[in-house]
């Protein structure tokens, strides 16, 4: 007998990290299939908390109250309340970018964006979920519609989750990537190949980067590399690569001036460790990735953080992976900083910062932030309007305020205001305000309810001079009942303006 239970002790700790692993939470979280009552969160708009539990009571009773903070500015843009000025209506729009009418597929997931010189928007996702090749699509109006990009074949043989920058180098000269790892997804029985990078140089007749034109996409650290120095046999963990890359920064020499030199961050999904990789470009003006490195540390620094958690055995850190990194306002006490955000994947605390203040070699220990900075896959830019810190995500809502395994829910996809002051103030740094973007609707959801389908997000967010941010996202935006894309996951994009949004709010920006 305890032989036995000895062997199924091994399995579960076998089982578990790969239950675990791949950061694209599917689904509705973990919190959906509680059978536990769902709490109402006191002081928010709308009392129904719906994750798709059969039979949820949301009655909001004594007993079902949450143990939140008090009162947060929730602004839901999935539906417009009446007596809001029609000067607003333009925040409720929801533009389709993809869906199966364009793509031929059912579900699309994980877009990111690009604003290029010229005011066009270009954005590319996958075709399915964590896994497929790459579509991409343009915009010239600002996010008002979409035409799909021509694009190489070599495009459709990616496997994870594309993401896409704009590189400006110091002789005025401008170039697009895009990248996409090739990780050890278990199904596939991949161990690791690296990832999948491209790059467009074309010009448009203002000079800028068009995106109309692509190279094939060129293999790294994997054994599809074409180049012998970046050749490597499949399966060591550092090249194991997801969300490659979840940022891409370019780096400052000691003066604080520009350099061409951008530094990129991934995770390997088997152990969660973050690691980074330096871009530059050789004479040819061909691509070259450094060695990757861990990011917190050659020497183990911080390591308790970010590897797995294993919840059977309470042992391991929090699973760090999908991080964002973003540089500190120069005209800020907090100057020259460099600040990384950390998604938990392990579901058992708020999210994490950590910062660096020689660019990227050596880092704070992480800490968490407040419950309203808690989520996955964050992208921030700054509002030129405002000043202020617009990051989207993921959103993870604990119940009872009690970051554990299981207690999780979802607002679904939202954005957070604040300034970067808030990164530093750990769980007071709360920012001003939420945004609900859309309502992502579970398998028979037909209302928009507070809570939503937590497979969505990954949101690509850009920013025009005069403070429009443009933003797409992936997810089931269409209730159950709709019959054009009913049960559909597809790549949705909105427009705000941080000003209307604290308008609506109630909020001065004083």
């Amino acid at each position: 007998m305890k032989k036995k239970l000895l062997a199924f002790v091994l399995i579960l700790m076998l089982a578990l990290p790969l239950a675990l692993a791949g950061c694209d939470s599917s689904g509705e979280g973990s919190g959906g299939t509680s059978s536990s009552p769902v709490p109402v969160i006191p002081g928010d708009s709308n009392s129904a908390a719906d994750t798709g539990d059969a039979g949820t009571d949301n009655s909001g009773s004594a007993d079902n109250a949450d143990t939140a903070p008090a009162a947060y500015p929730i602004v839901d843009l999935s539906y417009k309340p009446a007596g809001v000025s029609s000067e607003y209506d333009y925040l409720y729009n929801q533009v389709v970018v993809g869906d199966e009418e364009i793509t031929g597929r059912s579900y699309l997931a994980h877009p990111d964006s690009v604003l290029l010189d010229n005011g066009d928007i270009i954005t590319v996702f996958s075709l399915g979920h964590g896994t497929g090749g790459t579509f991409m699509r343009i915009s010239h109006d600002k996010g008002l519609t979409y035409e799909t990009v021509s694009i190489p074949a070599s495009f459709a043989e990616t496997e994870e989750t594309p993401t896409i920058y704009k590189l400006n180098f110091n002789d005025g000269t401008q170039k697009l990537v895009i990248i996409a790892g090739r990780p050890s997804w278990p199904a596939e029985g991949n161990l690791g190949e690296g990832w999948d990078a491209a790059i467009s140089t074309s010009l448009d007749p203002d000079g800028g980067c068009n995106g109309l034109e692509w190279t094939d996409m060129e293999n790294f650290y994997g054994p599809n590399a074409s180049r012998s120095e970046y050749y490597r046999l499949a399966g060591a963990d550092k090249f194991d690569a997801v969300v490659a890359m979840s940022s891409l920064t370019q780096m400052r020499d000691e003066n604080g001036n520009y350099i061409d030199k951008w530094m990129g961050l991934y995770h390997d999904d088997r152990n969660f460790t973050v690691y980074k990789t330096y871009l530059t470009f050789n004479e040819e003006g061909q691509m070259e990735w450094s060695e990757p490195v861990r990011l917190l540390g050659q020497n183990g620094e911080w390591r308790e953080y970010e590897q797995n958690y294993i919840p059977i055995l309470d042992i391991g850190g929090y699973a760090f992976c999908e991080t964002e990194v973003l540089r500190a306002p120069d005209d800020s006490e907090y100057a020259g900083e460099l600040a990384a955000i950390f998604r938990v994947n392990s579901k058992n605390s708020f999210s994490f910062v950590s910062f660096s203040t020689d660019e990227g070699e050596t880092w704070s220990e992480p800490q968490t932030l407040s419950a309203e900075l808690t989520g996955e896959r964050h992208k921030a830019e700054y509002d030129p309007a405002t000043g202020k810190l617009v990051i989207t995500m993921r959103n993870i809502f604990y119940r009872f305020n009690d970051p554990k395994p299981y207690y999780w829910k979802s607002r679904g996809w939202v954005t957070w205001i604040g300034d970067y002051e808030d990164l530093h103030m750990g769980a007071d740094g709360r920012g001003d305000m939420l945004v609900k973007m859309a309502h992502t609707y579970g398998v028979d959801g037909t209302a928009i309810t507070e809570f939503a389908n937590a497979d969505t997000g990954y949101a690509g967010l850009v920013v025009y001079d005069d403070g429009l941010f443009v933003t797409a996202a992936y997810g089931t935006f269409s209730s159950a009942a709709d019959p054009t894309r009913g049960g559909d996951t597809y790549i949705m994009s909105k427009q705000f303006r941080v000003t209307d949004l604290f308008a609506l709010a109630g909020i001065s920006l004083d």
